[in-house]
């Protein structure tokens, strides 16, 4: 009998990949081997809760056979049925031989996977000032009387108050602009400043990143302002030349709340930033960086709270695989936005979580936080329980 499990074990999805075509990035992702398209980050390879590897392409591979284990992609690689993957796959990885008797395994090269990136070079001086005096501009421009699409966007569905946008310097773009290379410190083609909501990454005081959330074909941003055309449906783009890295406020509380998103993650420090540090790594699929990891190196419990999904999982299980600190936590619906849609007081639901988590630490599950935090946090767990 053919142990399936073991030949999964045994097979290096990655390595199988690359001996398809693929060519990964530290986040093991790359261009599909299998449609062959030019998305550097289409295909993109995570191991399961189960510890076993697969694989997920986000783009042009068919709903239905674009993801899966090893035995999945060899067959869609080789074109094969499944009895032939499996005998194949079997004997490659020494788990049987043709004649379906077990024998040794054959050693495998170790494949070594770190988890954390070198934070890449900050932007330089020239973006830097470039980028500051496009956020300037579009602050101003969500404030005017045309622009009330854009605000509704922000305080109707997504819940931002005006202190919180005006705190993370949000603002809107009306139009696509295609800016001079040159002033942005490159030499390459025009960059370019897409429409929508523009969130500005800052890091140590300095401005490192602009995204913008664009308006798709049916999605509440375009009914309010109206959708994208004849540029390609992306739903967010940074601004190139841009390094992204944390997004949010990490103050040294002893909690942590890691959000998938920055809308989420707002949203969230909007309800309960005296509880909690927030901040997120801009998305289910973003790695930390060893800036990104010292900044939550001061933080005794990280709640990641991601998206209720497969991406989301994903995300959350690479976080946990960084630390021990790393406690996932499902939000009550979809996302934090759907809870606050649906309802759910944010603030409350929040602070029971760090209150729950900190009574961990202070049972000794963890390491002892400072007393005044003690004092704090017994204060907001019976403050929390009363309501």
């Amino acid at each position: 009998m053919i142990d399936i499990k073991l030949i999964l074990e045994k097979t290096d999805l990655i390595a199988l990949a690359e001996e398809a075509g693929a060519q990964f990035n530290s986040s093991h992702s790359s261009r599909c081997p299998i449609h062959h398209g030019n998305n550097p980050t289409a295909f993109h390879v995570y191991r399961a809760q189960d510890g076993l590897e697969r694989y997920h392409c986000f783009t042009n591979c068919q709903e239905g056979v674009n993801g899966g284990d090893a035995i999945a992609f060899y067959m869609r690689w080789k074109q094969v049925d499944f009895k032939v993957a499996v005998t194949e796959l079997a004997q490659r990885a020494g788990v049987v031989n043709g004649n379906g008797n077990r024998s040794a395994p054959r050693t495998a090269k170790p494949v070594v996977r770190v988890l954390i990136d070198q934070p890449d070079e900050p932007p330089s001086e020239l973006w830097r000032w470039r980028a500051l005096a496009f956020v300037d501009y579009v602050q101003g421009e969500l404030w005017k009387v045309d622009a009330q699409g854009a605000l509704d966007y922000l305080m109707v569905d997504r819940g931002l108050d005006e202190d919180t946008i005006k705190y993370f310097c949000l603002g809107y773009n009306p139009r696509n602009l295609f800016d001079e290379p040159a002033k942005w410190g490159q030499d390459a083609q025009r960059v370019w400043c897409p429409r929508g909501i523009v969130i500005p990454h800052v890091r140590d005081g300095q401005i490192r990143f602009v995204n913008v959330r664009r308006p798709l074909p049916g999605d509440a941003l375009a009914k309010r302002i109206g959708a994208v055309k004849d540029l390609k449906e992306t739903k967010f783009a940074g601004v190139r030349g841009g390094r992204r890295g944390l997004f949010g406020t990490i103050t040294g509380k002893p909690v942590v709340v890691l959000a998938e998103g920055e809308f989420d993650a707002m949203l969230a420090h909007q309800a309960a930033s005296e509880f909690c540090d927030v901040a997120t790594p801009g998305g289910a699929r973003h790695r930390l960086d060893s800036h990104d990891a010292a900044l939550l190196a001061g933080a005794s419990i990280i709640v990641a709270v991601m998206d209720d999904d497969e991406a989301g999982r994903r995300g959350a299980a690479y976080l946990a695989s960084v630390t021990p600190r790393v406690v996932t936590v499902i939000p009550p619906d979809h996302d934090l936005t759907d809870a606050w849609k649906r309802g759910v007081n944010l603030r409350q639901w929040i602070g029971g979580l760090v209150a729950q988590k900190m009574e961990g630490l202070m049972n000794g599950l963890h390491c002892e936080p400072p007393e005044d935090w003690l004092t704090f946090y017994q204060n907001a767990l019976e403050a929390e329980v009363s309501k």
